[in-house]
């Protein structure tokens, strides 16, 4: 049975998913809820109609994935050291969030993840300040947040993430333009049916360039079909 209770629902949830240090989560994603309902009304930052459904929809979907994001940057760590022409990535792994938004899934997973650094890019001012405002309020120092597009961020990353930004044949033109290094692309997306389209578009587009797989996601009280697509640059995978 669902909780009615949001914070019940958000505590259940965070149990379920097996996030470390579950109070510590509870009370900056809490925060985190807060200050979201606070900036909402004046930024429009996300829609959505309760507090129960931003914890269901949002907060718990995106940290759905926190395990993949984890072991997806510690395998791109291993594999980078030797190619990159900057040193080695940060201890722990580096993590860039495209189209942050509201926060998601970037203050969650930031929230799961603290030994990771995190980067966030919102091209807008406004969603851009309520980032910062929440990486402040959260003591989340290894986040920092990028106002700008994909295409003017510079660095290594070992691990992109984005959710409901674009489909990613055109995600992987955008940031094949930009000066970004990536070693995996994890997109969240949504029915299953739909991700496999977005994959073949990429094969007809890119040929044999990545490696791709599709991963089922389940979110704790989200009935809906939700899904990830892992991507790899095969050149990352041989010469790794």
């Amino acid at each position: 049975m669902v909780p009615s209770d949001p914070a019940q629902v958000l505590r259940e949830g965070l149990e379920q998913l097996c996030i470390p240090e579950p109070d510590q989560a509870f009370a900056r994603l809490t925060a985190f809820l807060s200050e979201l309902e606070r900036w909402n009304p004046r930024f429009g930052l996300v829609k959505y109609e309760s507090r129960r459904e931003l914890v269901v929809k949002h907060m718990l979907d995106s940290l759905s994935a926190w395990t993949m994001v984890r072991d997806a940057a510690s395998r791109s760590t291993d594999a980078l050291i030797d190619s990159a022409s900057h040193g080695a990535a940060p201890p722990g792994g580096s993590v860039l969030d495209v189209g942050s938004g509201a926060g998601f899934p970037g203050i969650p997973l930031a929230v799961a993840l603290p030994e990771l650094s995190f980067t966030l890019v919102e091209r807008m001012a406004r969603r851009a300040s309520f980032l910062k405002t929440c990486a402040i309020l959260l003591g989340l120092s290894r986040v920092r947040v990028l106002t700008c597009d994909l295409g003017a961020v510079e660095g290594e990353f070992d691990v992109v993430t984005f959710r409901a930004v674009a489909p990613l044949a055109r995600f992987l033109d955008e940031i094949g333009k930009s000066s970004v290094r990536w070693g995996r692309i994890i997109a969240y997306k949504g029915k299953e049916k739909r991700a496999r389209e977005e994959m073949d578009d990429v094969r007809r587009a890119a040929g044999s360039l990545y490696a791709m797989d599709l991963l089922p996601l389940s979110a704790p009280f989200l009935d809906e079909e939700r899904c990830l697509i892992v991507l790899s640059p095969i050149s990352l995978l041989t010469n790794g």
